[in-house]
């Protein structure tokens, strides 16, 4: 057994069947490459001979009696992988349009809860020949960065595939935990609980003294809580979702980047505040308020990044909708970006919230989540209006089955009050959107998804005439106007866009 830890079970306890707390990827393969093309039977002995190295995928949720600890993941001693990869096929003609409501479908139907929550759908009948991968996996059990690492395991570097060096012995797990077991196993957790909770409130306290400090710091401007941003998109989050993808190109961002001293996710953040202007203002929403994105950021290192779990916390960010220009929508985010990153070292949330997420026993945690989540209070005083996510990936080709991987789109979950989640990861020389959204309270994401891709054209070329030099780093240290606290660990670790340790360059994870 392994005890739940960190904020992993708040994403259990945040569970809603109107609001499942799952991630997944949307992937397009070309079997041209593969050796005798496409068959179902081939990805499922290759996802058969990746089960013993993908420990996440055999593990279910066990609850502990009375909620005296978090649950434990175990093996499920009734694994199959038939109740976990399907099979389907799309209508004709199999364009986007149809592969996109094929996979709305599986974002708006919860895991099963029994299982190992996760489960595969192999989607057929795609134009061109290609096949669709949907891979969807509860937010407990990984992250972006992991949930990247994760897709890696399941991927070839050639279409010949990785040769079997040695066998695995036979997959041979126990029975499921008896609940005096698991009481048991509790019980010297439990019996510590006053301690974390001492631990809990001493990191409250020197978080507000050095929240404190940072306001009366004349240099670094005032310091605001991420609560109550505008009331785009609050209404209540039914079932029902809508997806939509883009592709916008790796080099024409990072040309932006070099050029106005930005990051690659502070360019994704301008995209996505030109784009959201553009969707406003052509259904009739105002677009004076700045809307505030939850930007999830990893805090994961290196010697912890092979492992599951959530690593990571967030930074609230103006976005940059109320300005008229593109560029001038890239320097008020630049600058938006970089005071949340200041406040997050001078501040640092992460350690608070792992504590109070480890100290709070599950029988105050869930009741507590589920009535905030209810009651509409959690989207009254809602952080955010949307959540934008940027995770690295590889720069080169990866394959499955023999199949090239042409498009992988990751999608986000979307909560009540956070009804929108723009997902962007990188892959060889493009960043791959997905956009998973309420599909009653977002309208036309196809629409927002074209604007994207037009907003960043129209900033490569305003920025191709502009003539301007590139900003200097004491420019981007000026406070935007709403500014809100980034809420993420004192540690927080940027990656390079091939997804190796490298130089600092704004990537964040969701």
């Amino acid at each position: 057994m392994e005890r739940m830890s960190g904020i992993d079970p708040m994403f259990v306890y945040s569970d809603t069947p109107e609001t499942p707390m799952e991630i997944a990827y949307a992937c397009v393969f070309d079997p041209a490459t593969a050796e005798g093309g496409y068959s179902f039977g081939s990805v499922r002995d290759v996802l058969e001979s990746r089960m013993p190295t993908l420990t996440p995928f055999r593990r279910r949720l066990v609850p502990v009696p009375l909620g005296l600890d978090h649950p434990r993941w175990v093996d499920d001693p009734e694994f199959d992988l038939g109740d976990h990869l399907h099979r389907a096929a799309v209508p004709h003609p199999g364009g986007e349009e149809e592969f996109t409501d094929v996979v709305a479908k599986v974002m708006g139907r919860p895991l099963q809860s029994d299982q190992p929550p996760w489960e595969m759908h192999v989607i057929e009948g795609l134009a061109g020949g290609m096949v669709g991968l949907i891979a969807k996996v509860h937010h407990s059990v990984i992250d972006g960065v992991a949930g990247a690492q994760l897709l890696a395991q399941l991927l070839d570097l050639t279409p010949e595939g990785s040769a079997v060096t040695e066998p695995c012995p036979p997959w041979l797990p126990a029975r499921l935990p008896s609940g005096t077991r698991l009481v048991t196993d509790a019980l010297p957790t439990f019996i510590h609980s006053p301690v974390r909770a001492v631990r809990a409130v001493r990191e409250v306290g020197r978080t507000a003294v050095r929240l404190a400090r940072r306001a009366f710091d004349d240099d670094s401007g005032p310091v605001s809580i991420p609560l109550g941003a505008p009331t785009t998109f609050e209404s209540p989050v039914g079932a029902r979702r809508a997806v939509a993808f883009a592709v916008l190109e790796l080099a024409a961002v990072r040309a932006l980047r070099d050029r106005y001293g930005s990051t690659i996710n502070d360019v994704v953040l301008a995209v996505c505040s030109g784009a959201l202007r553009a969707h406003l203002a052509a259904h009739g929403q105002g677009t004076d308020s700045p809307l505030v994105a939850v930007v999830p950021v990893s805090v994961r290192h290196d010697a912890r990044a092979d492992t599951a779990g959530n690593q990571l916390s967030a930074m609230f960010v103006p976005l940059a909708n109320d300005r008229q220009t593109p560029l001038e929508r890239l320097r008020t985010v630049t600058a938006a970006s970089d005071s949340c990153k200041g406040q997050e070292r001078a501040v640092g949330y992460g350690a608070m919230a792992t504590l109070l997420a480890d100290a709070i026993p599950p029988a105050l945690a869930r009741p507590a989540i589920q009535f905030g989540v209810r009651s509409g209070i959690l989207r009254r005083v809602r952080a955010g209006n949307l959540m934008v996510s940027n995770v690295p990936g590889p720069d080169f080709p990866l394959y499955f089955a023999g199949m090239e991987l042409r498009a992988v789109h990751p999608l986000g979950p979307v909560v009540d009050g956070v009804a929108l989640n723009i997902t962007v990861q990188s892959y060889r020389e493009s960043l791959f959107v997905g956009i998973n959204a309420c599909a009653t309270t977002v309208p036309d994401l196809p629409g927002l998804a074209r604007a994207m891709e037009g907003e960043l054209t129209l900033l490569r070329r305003m920025a191709a005439g502009a003539g301007e030099r590139r900003v200097p780093a004491a420019a981007r240290h000026r406070r935007p106007s709403q500014a809100h606290v980034a809420v993420t660990a004192p540690a927080g670790r940027e990656v390079s866009p091939a997804g190796a340790p490298g130089r600092r360059d704004g990537r964040t994870t969701g």
